[in-house]
């Protein structure tokens, strides 16, 4: 069946969950079909990511040389998602990778409803897959950038489910992020949360949360099959001298020996961006070095980018649709990582929307985990409403 073309298409700024701009596309097909789609923001981008907009601003009209791209998409998309994303990734230097994805997301909900199918099933048609829930990891801590020197180095401690319905890991994700609230609180170290949804504290040591939560996986009911991962974010920590992980830096070989003690020390089965990209060698020993629960997974190190992929310094690859700017160019990348045999994490961005696609994603790709933050702020926990609506979906 030929999709229907675009007959409009506008963008707008909204507030991202930070208090910032974020970029929404509303589209409408020439059926009279109306799709929306908003993209989140890095709070640091990664170096290897794609330029996001700086043209944005509430209530005002974006530039013209923009206005008049957009209008070239009337008429268009009768080849469907990849040709309007094709078209799209062309104007990245005019658009940027931000309101790209909006719009990009847009025609996807505009041609899912037009098709008479949910959006994680028109993913999973376009990438060739089965759906399935992901596991879920969800930040409990948060430090790194978003802490600025005052909290943990990691950017996130965060409690990892395995694969399951959401209706059953989701009531785990929330009775033991109250836990270990409560505990927090009691110890006097809580101050506050952060955009994404874990905890601040008032703390740089790195091993009194990991301890503390370890303990309370071990000794609730919340801890059955509950473990912890983290996300080093080593791009954030590196300087010339090393990466700044405590009073002194750190060279590669002694940050592999501080992440590999830590994975015997607490139950932690997952770890994100490790090293930088620059630092390649260390990805590859680390996984030598780790045991075989453990998976090592790239975010800035692969960028969403299906040319950066190398499933010799990673088990997994984080997707995150902003990198790189459409549903198409994502898509591509998990399918290339798929038949790597690599696993995939599907993540929000740290300054959210209320836009659920992550949701639909991981769904439709089928992907081993789905990170979408702590369940406090309301951008995230409509992701997580979207997940609890989509296992009623699926069973029906």
């Amino acid at each position: 069946m030929t999709p229907p073309a675009i007959h409009d298409v506008k963008i707008r700024a909204i507030l991202n969950s930070g208090g910032g701009v974020a970029a929404e596309a509303e589209l409408v097909l020439s059926d009279g079909t109306v799709g929306r789609g908003s993209a989140p923001v890095a709070i640091k981008p990664g170096r290897r990511e794609r330029p996001v907009t700086d043209y944005l601003r509430i209530g005002s009209p974006p530039p013209m040389d923009v206005v008049k791209a957009l209008s070239a998409l009337s008429g268009r998309s009768r080849d469907g998602q990849e040709a309007v994303d094709a078209w799209l990734d062309g104007q990245l230097p005019v658009l940027g990778t931000d309101v790209a994805l909006a719009v990009s997301l847009a025609y996807a909900r505009a041609s899912a409803t037009a098709s008479g199918r949910g959006l994680y099933s028109y993913f999973a048609a376009l990438s060739g897959t089965e759906p399935a829930f992901p596991g879920l990891l969800a930040a409990v801590v948060s430090g790194g950038l978003h802490r600025r020197g005052h909290g943990v180095p990691f950017q996130q401690i965060m409690f990892a489910t395995e694969r399951h319905c959401p209706e059953e890991t989701i009531p785990l994700i929330l009775e033991a992020y109250t836990r270990a609230e409560r505990l927090f609180e009691a110890r006097g170290l809580l101050v506050g949360h952060s955009a994404s949804g874990g905890m601040l504290l008032d703390s740089a040591d790195l091993s009194l949360p990991l301890g503390l939560l370890s303990e309370l996986l071990e000794h609730t009911g919340a801890g059955a099959g509950l473990s912890l991962a983290v996300d080093v974010a080593a791009e954030h920590l590196w300087t010339e001298d090393g990466y700044l992980l405590g009073e002194r830096p750190l060279g590669p070989e002694s940050l592999m020996g501080r992440i590999a003690d830590l994975t015997t020390l607490y139950p932690i089965t997952f770890v994100e961006d490790p090293f930088t990209s620059d630092h390649s060698v260390w990805w590859a020993r680390l996984r030598e070095r780790l045991p075989p629960h453990v998976a090592v997974v790239g975010d800035d190190l692969y960028a969403t980018n299906s040319a950066y992929l190398d499933p010799a310094l990673a088990d997994g690859i984080v997707l995150k649709m902003n990198q790189v700017g459409t549903v198409s160019a994502a898509l591509r990348t998990s399918v290339r990582a798929a038949a790597y045999g690599m696993s995939q994490c599907v993540s929000h961005r740290s300054l959210e929307t209320e836009d659920t696609a992550v949701a639909d994603l991981a769904v439709g790709v089928a992907a081993r985990w789905l990170k979408i933050g702590g369940p406090r702020r309301g951008d995230r926990t409509v992701k997580y409403n979207r997940l609890l609506r989509l296992a009623e979906a699926l069973r029906a």
